[in-house]
């Protein structure tokens, strides 16, 4: 008995180490099940997952036309009306997810750059990371059907500012 202790004494670490490997497999398996099971949701149900202003907007300085030509800074952002969750419920309740792109399975994070004028409009849309074309047409329509947003401004003065918007879509 003594020497059954003692090989267990010695062998502690690596059963340990079996122990948790098997807890973490049983875990992973769980939780792999609970992931895969699309008996919660309708077939047709496509869920439109958004993640705004991940990527810092770009602090530049633009060129205005002013009769000396001076370049301003940006002292506060273009932001969209009603704020980050007016923008996702607005990218929510009119992006339309292709059903191409459903039924191929096309998904993943986009990234859409775009300027805003001193009047708030959207111009010169351009897909910077783009997953398919066929999402990236959606992505552009969307964009470019925004109402317009507050511009930025430089001293209190409206100007013109570039945004970029990451857009992940997820087929469910």
């Amino acid at each position: 008995m003594p020497k059954q202790k003692n090989i267990l004494e010695q062998n502690r670490g690596l059963l340990l180490q079996i122990s948790l490997i098997i807890a973490l497999i049983i875990m992973l398996g769980v939780f792999n099940i609970k992931t895969n099971s699309k008996e919660d949701t309708p077939n047709n149900y496509v869920e439109i997952n958004l993640e705004i202003d991940t990527l810092k907007p770009e602090n530049k300085t633009v060129t205005k036309p002013t009769p000396n030509n001076h370049k301003h800074k940006i002292t506060e952002q273009a932001k969209f009306k009603g704020g980050k969750e007016a923008l996702k419920k607005y990218l929510h309740d009119n992006l339309q997810y292709p059903e191409e792109a459903k039924e191929k399975n096309i998904q993943g994070k986009i990234y859409v750059k775009f300027k805003i004028t001193e009047n708030g409009k959207i111009k010169q849309v351009k897909i910077i990371r783009s997953i398919h074309p066929i999402i990236d047409k959606e992505a552009i329509r969307i964009i470019k059907s925004m109402p317009n947003w507050i511009p930025a401004k430089s001293n209190n003065e409206n100007i013109e500012s570039e945004k970029v918007l990451p857009i992940i879509f997820i087929n469910i």
